[in-house]
């Protein structure tokens, strides 16, 4: 008859149980407000010395830069965490993520993002399609897997990193898409995609290519596994592509390919 009602398919049908079924397992939210984490400068260093190696790379001074940055970021967020254990080393590692992209930029505190929901392994994602995602970011969320977020650091030299490839996408919408002016980021990205479609031709030849075959037909994935290669194989990516490496070094205002950490400039 008339109405809202209309026909699904088996696959359909099989798809929304399979989401009800998949919520029954998400426990209730833990939130917690940025501005009443406090962490102390002390534990804040605590976690990072251990758990963080850029961060363990910089000189004294600019961690000390790093952890204020920190600091005022977290304050700036509520972080929702889809599970019945909140680890202070959740919002303190997913702000580091965020810090170590934007290190020598001046806008860094990402205002558009108020919310960081963090799952305990794989989500759903409705958009456009239902699917399991292990990070995405949507309206004004970044969305974050910690089993993969975790993945990303424990091997910091294989050129996958979640955090990474999630706060890459969560700056360029911020600087580019949501920004009221010029600024730095805005203008220096130009310059970098000019060099997406030659990278890429030249990438698809490769016996082994340093991109995935997504990010060769999406240039929003070639921009997160750019971020990701810069901070996790710098010297391969400036030694395969040179004028890449350079636009990203330009673009994100730090120079990791000789010795990781070593920043040309970090504004506080």
């Amino acid at each position: 008859g008339s109405g809202p009602f209309i026909d699904a398919s088996d696959e359909e049908i099989e798809n929304y149980r399979r989401i009800q079924e998949r919520k029954k397992l998400y426990p209730p939210t833990l939130i917690y407000n940025g501005r009443k984490l406090n962490f102390s400068t002390e534990e804040l260093r605590n976690v990072l010395s251990k758990k963080f190696l850029f961060y363990n790379t910089l000189s004294n001074d600019k961690k000390i830069v790093f952890i204020q940055r920190i600091q005022k970021f977290i304050k700036t967020k509520d972080f929702k965490i889809h599970d019945r254990n909140g680890f202070k080393e959740m919002p303190i590692l997913i702000s580091a993520t965020a810090i170590q992209l934007s290190f020598g930029l001046e806008d860094y505190l990402l205002e558009h993002y108020k919310n960081i929901h963090i799952f305990p392994t794989e989500f759903l994602g409705l958009e456009p399609n239902i699917r399991f995602l292990v990070g995405n970011v949507s309206k004004n969320n970044i969305n974050i897997s910690w089993k993969h977020f975790l993945l990303g650091y424990e091997n910091s030299k294989d050129g996958h990193n979640v955090g990474i490839h999630e706060m890459a996408h969560a700056y360029y919408c911020q600087l580019i898409i949501h920004a009221n002016s010029e600024n730095h980021f805005k203008h220096t990205y130009k310059d970098f995609r000019t060099q997406i479609a030659n990278t890429i031709a030249l990438d698809k030849n490769k016996m082994d290519t340093l991109f995935s075959e997504n990010a060769h037909s999406n240039e929003q994935e070639f921009w997160g596994e750019s971020a990701e290669l810069f901070f996790e194989k710098p010297n391969e990516l400036k030694m395969f592509y040179p004028d890449l490496y350079a636009k990203i070094s330009a673009l994100l205002n730090q120079d990791l390919a000789q010795k990781i950490g070593n920043s040309t400039h970090h504004p506080a």
